[in-house]
């Protein structure tokens, strides 16, 4: 029900029909899922959903033209990747930390006031927020999301910010779940997984620019990170620039060798550029691996 990893290891699949060099029909990956900070990594599948938990996460997404990876996050040729639940925007209750919602429109988030805390009272959240995460982890979001409430949001973490975007998209909340993500980077601007995430909605709200841009933030911070590279191949894919989309996969095997949806929809990469050798090799690699 829940996965922890929004953005690590999640896979969306999406069936697409494809001829090449002897099998009838295949499914491509599509972007990973968004993952949140820390936790667990989802385990790998055949091209699974994305997923939309932190490492908590792990929540992180067979189509395809393409398949993908979540937290909600699918390309295709076809399309879409993890990551995404359509969100309802909240009623703004002044009262409370969490009003971000104005006449139906997102607000862009501003970072918190300091506000000084004495040691008992960071301590207290500090307690707080462990029994947040194991509720979280326990699947019992909704009561992880009412101790995460008595946690003034000056002292929240970008971690927190991620959990709580992930109980938003699971809630298919997508605007509260964007608005939560960018807290995440206002909190630590070198959260590459927030951005990861937030690049999986904007993937399966077909702004696919946008996606691309986030994915640029997540890989200037962490050039290793695979799945990155995965997702903006995806996009790739969706706009047709099968000449990028071959570039992109090729970094993500690069960084990672080991995953079989990377050479799959490489191999429908190739079959675009009418390349069927090419494509044959990089299916036998996804079929062996797949065998393993």
């Amino acid at each position: 029900m829940f996965n922890v990893q929004r953005i690590l290891h999640g896979f969306i699949v999406s069936a697409a029909l494809f001829a090449l060099s002897g099998m009838n029909s295949a499914s491509f990956a599509v972007p990973v899922p968004a993952a949140p900070k820390d936790i667990k990594e989802p385990a790998k599948t055949t091209p699974a959903k994305a997923e939309k938990k932190p490492e908590v996460p792990q929540k992180t997404e067979k189509q395809p033209t393409v398949k993908q990876h979540a937290t909600k996050t699918q390309p295709e040729p076809q399309q879409s990747p993890q990551t995404g639940k359509k969100a309802t925007p909240a009623k703004e209750k002044k009262s409370r930390d969490f009003s971000f919602i104005k006449n139906g429109k997102e607000q862009q988030p501003q970072a918190s006031e300091p506000k000084t805390a004495t040691q008992d009272q960071i301590d207290a959240y500090r307690d707080l927020r462990n029994q947040a995460k194991l509720l979280y982890n326990s699947n019992k979001p909704a009561e992880a999301l009412a101790i995460y409430k008595q946690i003034p949001d000056a002292q929240k973490s970008s971690e927190d910010w991620m959990i709580l975007a992930n109980i938003s998209q699971d809630e298919g909340k997508t605007i509260d779940a964007v608005f939560f993500l960018k807290k995440a980077i206002l909190a630590d601007d070198r959260n590459y997984k927030a951005h990861y995430n937030l690049g999986n909605i904007y993937f399966y709200d077909n702004k696919i620019n946008a996606a691309l841009g986030e994915y640029r933030k997540a890989l200037k911070i962490n050039k290793n990170y695979a799945y990155a590279y995965y997702n903006r191949g995806c996009c790739y894919l969706k706009k047709k620039s099968w000449f990028n989309a071959r570039y992109e996969f090729g970094l993500a095997i690069k960084a990672n060798p080991d995953d079989p949806v990377f050479y799959y929809n490489l191999a429908y990469t190739y079959k675009m550029l009418k390349k069927p050798k090419k494509a044959q090799e990089a299916l036998d690699i996804y079929n062996k691996l797949m065998a393993q």
